[in-house]
């Protein structure tokens, strides 16, 4: 998506919230059945055209996808089998996994629902993934991002209407942020109840027995417990606050609910079936740690330990396009531009989808004065996911052959 668009998309948002600035309506929850105050209601497109703003940013910013369309094609599953028995059964549910380490999980409006593989690889069965699913679905169907946004905007008004509608750029980054909120900012501990409920509610109703909700919140509680696992509050306990009543809210709602499931073979766990389909990426996991460690030696700047750990997590996993990409970034940091260009091909090669490979070969040509093959990679980039430092090097580039009008552009979008 252009950088153009997103503005587009900013602008009218922000004009539709303008002109909503007084207009305080009530919109039937589907969950609940009660009418709810709203600053703005949306319609159901608009949800999905906002959900789908965040999404493709929200993606590239924390890793991009993961990539086994095996892996891919059994979360789909698993979370369609939650969404067809949800409140909103006719929302075009999308469930990926995310190529990052935070154990987390998101859901944005309209049914954009990720789980990251530091999660997903921590799993014990079908069923937990199922509860994972559930919760997030529950986010969705009973609008809790989007009351956010709500109350997002309701603070960032006036500001970003009126600059926006001025054609500013304030704006444009104010709605940029509020978007960005969707995902960064955390749930009411009411919300995490209820999409808690809701998810056990789908489950058992798509057929998973309700312990594997019990044992996912079991497992959460264990990681929290005494500052554990640190992973856990930097993701998911950072947008998804946990405390111990969730878990005996959890085991009290299904002994109400649900007594006669839990040894009833016809609710299954499918622990067998999860253990299969994940088996491949808890390999790569392995690849993955060697990896983190190069990402933790780099930021430190011990340039050749990191490419060792990296060229470590190559020669167990090839296939996996962030290693190629560290690779090649170490290789950039070095001045060794052919094995950097050699890094950077086989991670474009392997995930074009990616805005981090694009730009980073970008600056290498810029590095090589190939200006005109820079500016491809580089927009490219951008159109993946807009970022200062690409508009920067697109603006020299254009500058070094002579387009003065592309070089004020991007020198205007960097600032």
């Amino acid at each position: 998506m252009e950088l153009k668009a997103h503005r587009g998309v900013a602008a009218a948002l922000a004009l539709f919230a303008v002109t909503a600035l007084v207009v305080y309506s009530c919109a039937v929850n589907p969950v609940t059945g009660r009418s709810e105050l709203a600053l703005v209601s949306f319609t159901e497109e608009e949800e999905v055209a906002l959900g789908a703003n965040a999404y493709t940013p929200a993606v590239q910013q924390q890793g991009g996808f993961y990539r086994d369309k095996a892996l891919e094609d059994y979360v789909q599953g698993v979370g369609m089998r939650i969404a067809r028995v949800s409140h909103r059964t006719n929302l075009n549910y999308r469930y990926r996994v995310l190529n990052s380490a935070v154990p987390n999980a998101f859901a944005l409006p309209g049914g954009f629902i990720v789980v990251n593989r530091g999660l997903l690889v921590n799993l014990k069965s079908e069923a937990e993934l199922a509860a994972v699913l559930g919760h997030e679905t529950g986010h969705v169907t009973a609008k809790h991002s989007l009351a956010g946004y709500q109350r997002a905007m309701a603070a960032n008004l006036l500001l970003a209407g009126v600059s926006v509608a001025a054609g500013g750029k304030a704006g444009v980054m104010k709605l940029s942020n509020i978007t960005a909120s969707l995902v960064e900012n955390g749930f009411s501990r009411d919300q995490e109840r209820e999409a808690d409920w809701l998810g056990i509610d789908y489950m058992v109703k798509a057929g998973y027995n309700p312990g594997g909700a019990v044992r996912l919140q079991e497992y959460f509680y264990e990681q929290l417990e005494g500052g554990k696992n640190p992973m856990f509050v930097e993701g998911l306990f950072r947008t998804h606050p946990f405390s111990k009543e969730r878990l005996d809210n959890a085991r009290a709602l299904i002994a109400e609910r649900y007594p006669d499931t839990v040894r009833n073979p016809n609710y299954t766990f499918n622990e067998t079936v999860f253990q299969q389909q994940t088996a491949r990426l808890r390999e790569v996991q392995k690849a993955c740690g060697l990896a983190d460690q190069g990402d933790k030696l780099l930021k430190e700047k011990q340039y050749g330990e990191a490419l060792a750990k990296y060229r470590a997590a190559i020669d167990r996993e090839p296939s996996q396009a962030p290693f190629h990409t560290s690779a090649g970034r170490v290789y950039l940091v070095q001045k060794n531009y052919p094995a950097a260009d050699r890094s950077l091909r086989r991670a474009i090669e392997l995930d074009d989808a990616f805005f981090e490979p694009h730009l980073l070969m970008g600056i290498l040509r810029y590095l090589e004065r190939d200006y005109r093959g820079a500016i491809p990679e580089l927009s490219r980039s951008m159109d993946l996911l807009p970022t200062k430092q690409a508009a920067v090097y697109l603006s020299k580039c254009y500058e070094a052959i002579g387009d003065t009008q592309n070089a004020k552009k991007y020198a205007e979008m960097a600032q």
